[in-house]
């Protein structure tokens, strides 16, 4: 049985993004603040670089992932059809930014660091943050393989704070993963309607 979605419009869209990204960060803010956590951020070059790099290996796994799963590609695209075929070009920006910045804050900045602390250790927080991360992205039944994949992503992304000991460097990743995965489908979408 599959979930019977209505199309969303750009309105809906921007603005469940909008309260989603805010919820995450004012979660994310508050767990901070209330449990004294410090999330490992700072500015730094070597970082962007580390991000744009693991960003880029992301996105073309993505790609071959959907060339070959078919279910995944089924899902895939009852997720961006929903989400990103009511959006306009110059809206892109905004989902990449909101969710790549409060996603990353609050499951690998706030959770990892949670778990690393307690009696999980970094690849308990790690895959415990990306089974949520998964269920984030989890639209209907038949998109487990979304959420399947969202997990996975999570547990490279964790992966990438572990190495590098900096959020940017997968605020940076996720951003571009976003960005790239809705501007490729709103390109398809232009090409085909040709």
């Amino acid at each position: 049985m599959t979930l019977q979605t209505h199309p969303l419009t750009r309105e809906q869209v921007l603005s469940a993004m909008i309260a989603t990204s805010g919820g995450l960060a004012l979660l994310a803010g508050l767990w901070s603040w209330l449990g004294s956590l410090s999330v490992p951020f700072s500015w730094d070059p070597l970082a962007l670089l580390w991000g744009v790099g693991l960003g880029f290996g992301v996105v073309l796994m993505s790609e071959l992932v959907y060339r070959l799963w078919p279910d995944y590609r089924r899902a895939a695209r009852t997720y961006l059809q929903l989400i990103v075929d009511p959006l306009q070009w110059g809206d892109v920006f905004w989902l990449g930014l909101l969710p790549g910045w409060s996603e990353e804050w609050l499951f690998r900045g706030v959770l990892v660091s949670v778990w690393v602390a307690g009696p999980l250790g970094w690849a308990g927080g790690i895959l415990c943050s990306s089974l949520l991360f998964g269920v984030l992205h989890w639209l209907e039944w038949r998109g487990w393989p979304y959420a399947l994949w969202a997990s996975g992503v999570g547990i490279l992304l964790g992966i990438g704070l572990w190495l590098s000991g900096n959020l940017l460097v997968t605020i940076v990743a996720h951003v571009l993963i976003n960005w790239f995965a809705a501007l490729w489908w709103k390109y398809r979408q232009c090409t085909s309607e040709q």
